[in-house]
């Protein structure tokens, strides 16, 4: 019985979902895993001729490597590479914030700010989700 809890538990664990969110007044209501990829590697800069404010959390933030790993379809090292190539070409990385309220704090107040999150905050006043990220 316990063996069979567990791996209800495991499955449940696996079978998560993270949130590309924005503000409320973000000049788009949903992006493509493309676009998103493309805003955040810094390739895709405006919307409608508004300049977008990508925003990430840091490094040793496990949502972070999800992120990574399932909407830029990149590791660590490779992004790291990535970086440094595209500093040379002027291309600057996304905001980096330690917080679930600091990402929030920023998508509430920039009308052009996009990050994501663990947790749906569609009740959450000044947020909406652009896309639902379910992982394999």
């Amino acid at each position: 019985m316990h063996y069979f809890l567990f791996l209800i538990l495991s499955v449940s664990l696996y079978a998560e979902s993270f949130y590309i969110i924005a503000n409320q007044n973000f000049p788009r209501n949903s992006l493509t895993k493309k676009e998103i990829k493309q805003i955040y590697l810094d390739k895709k800069r405006h919307i409608f001729g508004k300049k977008i404010l990508a925003l990430n959390y840091t490094h040793d933030n496990p949502l972070r490597e999800r992120f990574e790993k399932n909407i830029l379809q990149k590791n660590r090292k490779n992004l790291e590479r990535y970086w440094l190539k595209a500093h040379y070409k002027g291309h600057r990385p996304p905001k980096v914030l330690k917080t679930k309220a600091s990402m929030l704090f920023f998508l509430q107040k920039i009308d052009t700010a996009i990050g994501y999150i663990d947790s749906n905050l569609s009740k959450v006043k000044g947020i909406k989700v652009l896309l639902e990220v379910n992982l394999p």
